[in-house]
């Protein structure tokens, strides 16, 4: 499809928004201004990027500080006209002083926009997904590559690659309120891997999510699976399996995870993985809360969750150190059975089931119910500990000394 085959109507396009940073600075000549955009300008042009793409393909707005390129092709081009032109900048850059340098921030979404027709009867376009653009690449800092879930999540489906370099950030909140969760693509030479410092993140929803679920939802049964991979280093694998059965009659359609950790750690560094009882992952829609000892984020079902449904589970895995040897469970929803099974090496203690006190948690003492403990053939020991008819608000901690 070209651009003359389109009356001015609304289309779906993926959308390159960049500025040059600081260019608003008032101690700035106009002069450098005029010769900064010049130079971003004259860059993307010399892009493969850009000039391999057909003029009917595409559609450019400028916007004083920088552009919004539409691309018609596919969602690959904006990320790919980003990394380059990144590349082309860092050596225009190059022995320049500060002043002289040319540095960008950069948004990318896929979205419906209005080709328009402007007072000359140039054609030129407008709309939400230009906006929705202009908003996430408001959110960067000096280098960030960021997109929007949409574009993200279908660059990520695409290739390993794309897996890599295109990082979950955090939900923030942009204009008038409005929530969105946000990627950041960075790698060798492109791309900023710090999280943006001035934007509004979104508050923790766990509470309030809680609360929601425990009048629609109770669980039968919850199993915690920890192995032991590396004793010295105490490199621990959970496997977190929940059957969610629904008690409503509204369906369930996600469901909000939370890992709290001594070490700190990216999310990338706990391997996370969700996925549903036909090991068909779960997609993340949203991170609130993704501070260096506590992660949250909400997973969607890939069909919802309906009332009296058997069957239905997710689970969570990921892989995190514990140099202080416990892992501690709190119910914020009731259970009709929970088993945790712990897989450690031989020379090591097995592990004590201590209950908690939420309220002081200082105040633990030893459970009446302790684990029971089988040798496995390579010489291993798995401890499982079951108990029945949790109700919300208990805890138990499980402790491993040596």
């Amino acid at each position: 499809m070209s651009l003359d085959s389109i009356s001015p109507s609304l289309i779906h396009a993926n959308l390159f928004f960049v500025d040059i940073v600081g260019l608003s600075d008032p101690t700035m000549s106009t002069k450098t201004q005029i010769k900064k955009i010049e130079s971003l300008n004259r860059t993307i042009t010399n892009c493969a990027g850009f000039s391999s793409t057909s003029k009917d393909n595409m559609l450019i707005l400028p916007t004083g500080d920088g552009m919004v390129i539409a691309f018609l092709q596919g969602p690959e081009l904006p990320l790919r006209l980003a990394i380059e032109l990144q590349g082309k900048l860092t050596l225009h850059n190059k022995g320049k002083i500060p002043s002289e340098t040319v540095r960008t921030r950069i948004g990318i979404h896929s979205g419906p926009v209005f080709v328009v027709n402007d007072i000359l009867n140039n054609r030129n376009i407008w709309g939400p997904g230009i906006i929705i653009a202009r908003r996430i690449m408001d959110v960067g800092d000096d280098g960030h590559i960021l997109l929007s879930s949409r574009v993200a999540e279908d660059l990520r489906e695409l290739s390993d690659q794309y897996k890599q370099i295109i990082k979950p950030l955090h939900d923030y909140t942009i204009k008038h309120g409005q929530t969105l969760l946000i990627y950041s693509a960075y790698g060798k030479g492109f791309g900023n891997s710090k999280v943006p410092i001035n934007a509004s993140y979104q508050k923790s929803r766990m509470a309030r999510e809680v609360n929601k679920l425990r009048k629609k939802a109770i669980y039968p049964f919850i199993e915690v699976s920890m192995i032991i991979k590396d004793a010295k280093k105490m490199l621990v694998h959970y496997k977190r399996i929940y059957e969610i059965q629904n008690i409503s009659d509204k369906p369930i359609h996600s469901v909000v995870h939370g890992v709290a950790t001594d070490m700190e750690k990216t999310f990338d560094e706990l391997n996370l993985r969700v996925y549903d009882e036909n090991n068909e992952p779960l997609k993340i829609s949203s991170i609130s809360v993704d501070n260096p000892n506590q992660k949250e984020f909400t997973t969607i079902f890939n069909r919802p969750v309906m009332k009296a449904e058997k069957g239905r589970y997710y689970i969570l895995e990921y892989d995190i150190e514990e140099p202080d040897r416990y892992f501690e469970n709190a119910f914020l929803v009731d259970c009709q059975k929970f088993m945790m099974s712990i897989d450690y090496p031989p020379g090591m203690d097995p592990p004590i089931v201590y209950e908690l006190n939420l309220e002081n948690e200082d105040q633990k003492k030893r459970s009446r119910i302790q684990p029971i403990i089988r040798r496995t053939e390579d010489h291993h020991n798995i401890a499982k500990w079951v108990k029945r008819d949790i109700v919300q608000g208990q805890s138990f901690r499980f402790e491993w000394l040596s």
